[in-house]
């Protein structure tokens, strides 16, 4: 019997991104820090999440949340850019008010299309990206278990690929996807792919 391809997506900890009303990838907070040490410490523990391959978005949140959790299993993690967060182009580094005034200028729930700043992405482009990137590394690491350091964002796109949703709507349904929560995809004989387990995030109880 061949292996199966598994895949867990784990959200980056709490992160600072707003400083001084600047928005802007600041990394991880105290906060944040201390989660990925408790799924860090947890993962050794219970040895559940075996990878062959361990990717990190190469933003900052997720690498230093990759760095934390690699330490403690002993693993080296491969930084890929296609699994950032959706790009904000030149609207990293504006104040929030302007930035807010953008988001409200262009509602990109109302038109995904739009693009909020130069260099940014909009809704199709960023579950483009995300698709692309999934069946790259599906190739890449077949019948491999992979574990993927991203963002909320991210694991969102990961429902709109294996449920087949509409790349050029926004989901009619929000996620709230926990940081260093844990989601779970394995990739069945016939080729279907099943969700194991969504936002499992039981080392932050009683945080």
């Amino acid at each position: 019997m061949r292996s199966m391809t598994q895949l867990y997506l784990i959200r980056h900890g709490d992160a600072c991104i707003i400083k001084d009303g600047i928005v802007n990838d600041y990394g991880l907070t105290e906060i944040g820090v201390a989660q990925a040490r408790k799924l860090r410490d947890r993962l050794v523990r219970s040895g559940e999440i075996q990878a062959d391959v361990w990717i990190a978005s190469s933003f900052l949140r997720a690498k230093q949340t990759a760095e934390i959790i690699a330490d403690g299993l002993k693993v080296s993690v491969v930084l890929d850019d296609d699994f950032q967060e959706m790009r904000p182009g030149q609207a990293l580094g504006m104040n929030k008010v302007s930035l807010d005034e953008l988001l409200a200028l262009h509602n990109p729930k109302q038109n995904p299309f739009s693009l909020i700043a130069p260099g940014a992405e909009n809704w199709p482009q960023f579950v483009l990206r995300i698709g692309s990137s999934l069946n790259r590394i599906f190739h890449q690491y077949e019948g491999k278990t992979i574990a993927i350091v991203c963002h909320g964002g991210v694991i969102d796109c990961s429902f709109q690929f294996f449920f087949g949703l509409n790349a050029f709507e926004m989901p009619k349904v929000g996620f709230q996807t926990d940081h260093t929560s844990i989601t779970h995809w394995l990739k069945q004989e016939d080729n279907t792919w099943s969700l194991i387990k969504y936002n499992d995030a039981r080392h932050l109880e009683g945080y």
